[in-house]
């Protein structure tokens, strides 16, 4: 219903070439941006009241429908200080933000890169933590962070250069309703993109 991709062209450059019935858009220029889209009526996006148009890491989206939520749709980007951008920014929104909350998106981040001791990823998912946010691959497959399985991204293209950098994140009401968690193959997916998706479902 919901899909939340980054290094996304605006809608003018989308609208031919895909069928959505919303999106939301925010980017630096027309080619490359974080895109929001709902392909149901199921459910409605809205940019979230307390949107910050500074903050451009972090776009918060008010989705309503068969479920309430907020959305932080979420893209780490270098000059943007990466996993301490978003921590930063995640931190301003939800001081002010209340309710069920899904984080998703490009974190560019992992485990195997950071210490125990490292500030910003283990800071990041302890911050979550303690909100009773969790990673809804991790809770569904049972596994660690920093020993995944599965790979959500192949730095250029190849096979044996995977990682897993790309999450959604669940407060408790909605992880109590998870009910699926997938990440295809590298050879179904890595024709379109050197990403391959991340699929969440809740009942």
């Amino acid at each position: 219903d919901i899909a939340v991709i980054t290094e996304c062209e605006d809608e003018e450059r989308l609208k031919n070439r895909v069928t959505f019935k919303e999106i939301i858009w925010k980017g630096m220029n027309a080619n490359k941006g974080i895109g929001i889209f709902s392909f149901s009526d199921n459910y409605h996006l809205t940019l979230h009241d307390h949107y910050n148009e500074d903050i451009k890491d972090v776009i918060p989206v008010a989705v309503t429908g068969d479920r309430n939520f907020t959305l932080f749709a979420c893209w780490a980007k270098k000059e943007l200080y990466y996993i301490h951008g978003i921590t930063n920014s995640l931190e301003e929104y939800m001081g002010s933000i209340s309710g069920d909350i899904l984080i998703a998106g490009d974190l560019n981040a992992n485990q195997i890169w950071r210490g125990d001791e490292d500030p910003d990823y283990t800071t990041f998912i302890g911050i979550l933590e303690k909100e009773g946010i969790r990673s809804c691959y991790h809770e569904w497959c049972k596994e660690e962070h920093g020993k995944e399985t599965r790979n959500t991204h192949y730095f250029r293209r190849d096979p044996d250069r995977g990682f897993h950098i790309d999450y959604c994140l669940a407060s408790q009401n909605l992880l109590n309703c998870l009910a699926h968690v997938e990440i295809p193959e590298y050879g179904t997916w890595i024709e379109y993109s050197d990403h391959v998706p991340l699929s969440v479902i809740f009942s």
